[in-house]
């Protein structure tokens, strides 16, 4: 039978250990040994023919560095980073040699309880080993996932507005603490729904996003310069008037 092996039990991976647990047998490593089914040693873990990195990416290093002393010749890196050319760098730099398949499943715990059909996920061939990725793929297709293919660095480009930009927003807004009016519009309580939305991502993942995508901060900035000669136009417009 097909072992997958878990590195991180956090919400994501907490969330594939149940969907796959039913398709394959799972093993689960988490250095807090938070309590679970599927709770296996990092070793044991390491040799799974499926290994599935979920953890943030500040954590890849030491990950890697510890992987690379135990892990099986024939095992998978599954790649599921919320950003990919970084973290493809440095799988290439700890454990060279490795079959890898880069992917971004874009659903999680929030999004996809109930099903995974029709979710989208991105899967990256041009990084990823040809054999393990085709696999994949097919097991992606199997569950009924809608699959994109693109270059690690298109996915980082597209993802630096759809996901860092929505995140940026999101947590400003929280930031302000913006809650519920007497009055409302549909379109201010969109505003209250991003908010709150953001209040279910972690840290770890925010700094992920913002950090670990080298065309993040140019969606930030632009946003930002936008906003600022909006409201400059704006200052303008009522000095105007009162002159």
């Amino acid at each position: 039978m097909t072992t997958i092996g878990i590195i991180g039990f956090g919400s994501f991976g907490k969330f594939l250990a149940e969907k796959l647990s039913s398709h394959c047998a799972v093993k689960v490593y988490d250095r807090r040994e938070r309590p679970t089914t599927w709770r296996a040693d990092f070793d044991d873990v390491a040799v799974c023919d499926y290994v599935v990195l979920s953890v943030p990416l500040g954590a890849y290093p030491e990950t890697l560095e510890r992987l690379a002393t135990v892990i099986s010749p024939d095992s998978v890196l599954v790649d599921v980073c919320s950003v990919k050319e970084r973290p493809v760098e440095l799988i290439r730099q700890y454990v060279p040699k490795q079959p890898l398949v880069a992917t971004h499943p874009l659903f999680g715990p929030e999004s996809a309880s109930g099903s995974l059909q029709g979710m989208t996920i991105v899967m990256c061939p041009e990084v990823s080993d040809v054999e393990s990725y085709a696999k994949i793929k097919d097991f992606s297709e199997k569950l009924e996932l809608s699959i994109v293919e693109m270059s690690a660095a298109e996915h980082d480009k597209e993802m630096a507005v759809v996901q860092g930009l929505t995140f940026f927003i999101a947590r400003t807004l929280d930031d302000m603490k913006l809650h519920s009016q007497q009055l409302s519009t549909p379109s201010f309580e969109r505003l209250l729904h991003l908010a709150e939305l953001e209040q279910h991502h972690s840290a770890e993942l925010f700094r992920t996003i913002q950090q670990g995508n080298l065309y993040a901060r140019s969606a930030r900035r632009a946003f930002l310069g936008a906003a600022r000669a909006i409201d400059s136009e704006l200052d303008n417009d009522e000095e105007s008037e009162v002159v």
